[in-house]
């Protein structure tokens, strides 16, 4: 039989139709949290990083998606990832991932510290990086006779590649263009020293390109678009 709900007052509707919404709520929330570890879970195996990995799915209804083979929109954020003898804080925002490991494309943001960008520097032996108004600023002692230098840097990118072009450069009081530093015989060679620098990305899995990089306060941030396809990096290291 029917249950009866003629001359029922409102409230008992209303009650029903809030215990239903509730239980769909709370079935769609454990369905996301168990999705949000299967993801974070196959991230952590990809990128193997030293640190934590964190999985969130940012669309509506993302747990009941599941159901039919869509998860919707994941960010995954994963501390300490290496790269190129790197070691990375990366973030990966991924557009209508499916269950099966496919997306529509994506972003991924990827930060270094300024010790690791000193490290790399090779022909800057001596300087210092760090960050300033979207540039780096190298600093410390160069040329022959160990001059103390102030020198800011532009960055620019390639699909593949980040070059460090150093631009002004402030010593003995003045600050001059690192092209003037030709006219000056007490710094000769800082000028030579001072060329630009490209480090080539060369383990960025397919469909990753770098897209920009700037100078923060507190390290390299590094941008990247990912193609539409399979996840990037599966059962890989990954940027």
């Amino acid at each position: 039989m029917r249950p009866n709900f003629r001359g029922r007052p409102p409230l008992v509707l209303i009650a029903i139709t809030a215990t239903l919404a509730l239980l769909t709520s709370a079935a769609d929330l454990l369905v996301e949290h168990r999705t949000e570890e299967r993801v974070a879970a196959q991230a952590e195996r990809g990128l193997r990083p030293d640190g934590p990995v964190h999985a969130d799915l940012t669309t509506p209804l993302a747990g009941l998606r599941t159901l039919g083979g869509q998860v919707g929109d994941v960010t995954v954020s994963a501390e300490g990832v290496h790269v190129q003898q790197a070691v990375l804080d990366v973030t990966v925002r991924l557009k209508d991932v499916t269950t099966n490991g496919a997306s529509a494309g994506g972003t991924a943001t990827a930060i270094a510290g300024y010790d690791q960008v000193t490290r790399r520097l090779g022909a800057m032996d001596g300087l210092t990086a760090g960050g300033r108004d979207g540039d780096m600023i190298l600093s410390g002692s160069a040329g022959r006779l160990g001059l103390p230098v102030t020198v800011r840097a532009t960055l620019s990118t390639t699909a593949h590649t980040l070059t460090i072009t150093p631009s002004t450069v402030s010593v003995l009081g003045r600050s001059l263009a690192v092209d003037d530093l030709a006219g000056l015989p007490a710094a000769a060679g800082l000028r030579d020293e001072l060329k630009p620098r490209t480090l080539a990305l060369t383990e960025l899995p397919h469909g990753v390109a770098l897209t920009s990089a700037h100078a923060a306060d507190d390290g390299l941030l590094l941008g990247f678009s990912i193609a539409a396809g399979p996840t990037p990096g599966a059962g890989r290291k990954a940027a």
